[in-house]
């Protein structure tokens, strides 16, 4: 009897391993299949590529332009996973906030609690953010302070690191006219953050000549508007750009740079070395 039970148990062991497998592969199915539902970035791990129903929204016709605009990860920097994510999805550039604790300079935006920003809120320090962002041929920093002593600091962190191109961004016009004799090496932006501010950028010819461009929230930037600016010779980079038709707008106008949220987006915009070769 024993030798039956064992002969009939060996026999049964394939069978086993069938069922095993077989569940295995379904459950493993059904997985990817829900992933495929509620997260569209599982293409890209899968096939490398942006998701179907995203492309399905782009503009053909723009096809050729979508390369020129600069794709920024909009405050990437100031979380290393999220800046190494965006790094890995070929975005342009790394958006970081810059701020001072002390004598040291972090990148981390606005904190929740000002009475306490200094002891518990700021992110990573500015090196260790740098160091991550600086894998692609473009860093823009959003500077959010405006005092002598930290342009001076941003100015000797940069000294000691070349890069192609450091994009400066704020809405200080007297910053702006440091940074013009400072770090002239750079990029400056005059960030927009009203509507007035663009009327009076028009009339004010000495910021003008300070400056490369602007950094303009995207719902103010008017048809109107970027028509100015383009006539100007300024550089014109939108932000927070997560929606794909406003992009594609802003893109056939001839919009240099789009600041997004989206990694479908930053991955459509960037890469633009990989697929010249």
């Amino acid at each position: 009897m024993r030798s039956v039970a064992r002969r009939v148990g060996i026999a049964l062991v394939p069978l086993l391993v069938l069922v095993v497998s077989r569940v295995i592969s379904a459950i493993c199915v059904v997985a990817l299949g829900a992933a495929v539902v509620f997260d569209a970035r599982v293409e890209r791990f899968t096939a490398g590529r942006v998701p179907s129903e995203f492309v399905k929204r782009l503009d053909v016709d723009l096809a050729g332009r979508y390369p020129k605009v600069t794709g920024v990860a909009h405050n990437a920097g100031d979380d290393l996973p999220a800046a190494t994510e965006a790094v890995a999805y070929g975005v342009d550039a790394i958006e970081i906030d810059v701020r001072s604790v002390g004598t040291e300079l972090f990148a981390s935006h606005d904190a929740q609690v000002p009475l306490l920003e200094d002891l518990v809120f700021h992110g990573p320090s500015l090196r260790d953010a740098w160091q991550v962002a600086q894998l692609r041929n473009t860093v823009l920093l959003h500077l959010k302070e405006s005092s002598p002593r930290y342009l001076s600091e941003v100015r000797d962190f940069l000294a000691t690191r070349p890069l192609r191109r450091v994009i400066l961004q704020t809405d200080d016009r007297e910053a702006l006219l440091t940074l013009r004799r400072t770090i002239p090496s750079s990029q400056r932006l005059l960030l927009v953050l009203k509507a007035g501010e663009l009327g009076r950028l028009r009339g004010d010819e000495e910021l003008l000549g300070a400056i490369d461009g602007v950094s303009v929230r995207e719902g103010l930037l008017s048809e109107g508007a970027q028509a100015w600016l383009q006539g100007r010779r300024l550089l014109t980079f939108a932000w927070t750009v997560n929606d794909e038709r406003r992009m594609n707008e802003l893109v056939a106008r001839g919009v240099d740079g789009v600041i997004t949220d989206r990694f479908d987006i930053m991955r459509l915009l960037g890469d633009r070395d990989e697929r010249a070769g």
